[in-house]
């Protein structure tokens, strides 16, 4: 190959190459640009959800105030309670009643047992037969 030939395959291959050059070099700028627009559309939405933030914590604040508000007073409402038993007594006592007290709960006398529905209230068979064996007298005064 002659150096005219040679230097015209130079001159052509430098041609390609800036070609090539100036098309990734205009690629790099499109995609520069474009990542450019999306960091700040990124920046202005993490600004936006840090607003929020602030906003919802503020919020947050308010309703745990709130909510110790509304816990002192249901302490206060609880110590100020009076029961419904003890209430009735001091209005017995007040018309010269004397109040009695009736049994707590699992402290039931066996007449507070009503026999009669506890029986009808039992599937046939052994079992039911057996409590009315138990409880005869007092189911049939109930049934009567």
């Amino acid at each position: 190959m002659t150096i005219e030939e040679q230097l015209k395959s130079s001159i052509e291959v430098v041609a390609g190459l800036t070609g090539e050059r100036d098309d990734l070099r205009a690629t790099i700028e499109k995609l520069t640009v474009g990542t450019a627009s999306e960091l700040e559309a990124v920046k202005a939405d993490v600004v936006a959800k840090d607003v929020k933030i602030s906003e919802l914590t503020i919020a947050l604040d308010g309703i745990s105030a709130e909510l110790a508000a509304f816990k002192a007073k249901a302490s206060e409402l609880e110590q100020s309670q009076v029961s419904a038993s003890k209430q009735a007594a001091v209005i017995a006592s007040s018309v010269g009643i004397t109040p009695t007290s009736l049994p707590m709960e699992g402290e039931a006398s066996k007449e507070a047992v009503n026999h009669l529905a506890v029986f009808l209230s039992m599937p046939l068979g052994k079992d039911r037969s057996d409590y009315f064996n138990a409880h005869k007298a007092t189911i049939i005064k109930a049934a009567i």
